[in-house]
């Protein structure tokens, strides 16, 4: 693959509006970028060069489009890379250019022109924030962010006096699942209870990946007994799934304050509870006091 040229090829189809009529696509970049381990550095020289040639050759109220094109593919691109954390810089630096558009047009006129391609570049902002967020496996949130939610999550239902759940997902077998089938079937597996998870959530839950084979799910005001019934509901909606090897989880519940006194406090609790349903043969639930309960020692025990 000649990277400049495949690269320049494909934001020169999706300006024009044409990405995805031949290759190379957003994805095959995006993956040959991650074969080859090139930095982030180097798409981002490349991607400013391509900017340079073609967005900026267009006329002046075509730019914002044009630009609000680029930043798809490039967050495309960087997606199936593994590297969408990446994407909030593009997402600054479009802005920052369409300020230096608006100080370049001469006349109120052209700059009343550029109105309707306000709409777009704040959809392609709103779209880079999103996908820097994601895990690109699994469509869930990734954990970057899942441990900045919980620490505002926490501080949110400290204020308040509210509780708040947090509940650890972990696949029971997916090592054997990839041995047996290889790693293909075992993230179609993933991305499978990624979308379970998030059907059978509320809206207000915030569901992330947090590692390889582990999911997290924020419940703001959800108490224990509000939290082990969706727990229950997962484990079952797993259970009675079509994941392959018959896979299923093993689900850690925790609530703040009365588990826990802190953000840290409570995904420790939640971890050891999550560890002990794993422990006891996995496809179970158990919360932080069953786990604090297992671990303390037998009366008479040395």
């Amino acid at each position: 693959m000649d990277l400049d040229r495949d690269y320049h090829e494909l934001l020169s189809r999706a300006i024009a509006g044409h990405e995805q009529q031949e290759p190379p696509a957003a994805a095959e970049i995006g993956r040959w970028l991650a074969e080859h381990d090139v930095s982030a550095a180097d798409i981002a020289r490349i991607h400013a060069i391509a900017l340079e040639q073609l967005v900026f050759a267009q006329p002046a109220d075509r730019r914002a489009m044009a630009l609000l094109r680029a930043s798809r593919v490039l967050a495309e691109v960087m997606q199936c890379r593994g590297a969408a954390g990446c994407l909030l810089r593009q997402k600054q630096a479009a802005e920052s250019e369409l300020r230096d558009l608006e100080r370049a047009l001469p006349t109120a006129e052209t700059r009343r022109a550029l109105g309707p391609f306000r709409h777009p570049l704040t959809e392609a902002t709103a779209f880079l924030e999103r996908v820097a967020v994601t895990d690109p496996l699994t469509g869930v949130y990734n954990a970057r962010h899942f441990h900045i939610a919980i620490e505002a999550q926490v501080e949110s239902a400290r204020e308040s006096g509210s509780p708040l759940s947090l509940l650890l997902v972990d696949v029971d077998g997916l090592s054997r699942c990839n041995e047996a089938h290889g790693r293909r079937e075992g993230d179609e597996a993933l991305a499978a209870l990624g979308r379970l998870l998030m059907d059978n959530t509320r809206a207000s839950d915030f569901v992330a990946r947090c590692g390889g084979d582990e999911f997290a799910i924020i419940m703001p005001g959800g108490t224990t007994r509000q939290a082990l019934a969706l727990a229950e509901r997962l484990r079952r909606a797993v259970e009675q799934s079509e994941l392959p090897d018959g896979l299923t989880v093993s689900l850690g519940v925790a609530t703040f304050p009365t588990d826990a006194a802190s953000e840290r406090e409570l995904v420790n609790v939640t971890h050891q509870a999550c560890y002990l349903a794993q422990r006891l043969g996995g496809n179970t639930v158990c919360t932080a006091l069953v786990a604090e309960v297992e671990s303390v020692p037998a009366p008479g025990a040395s």
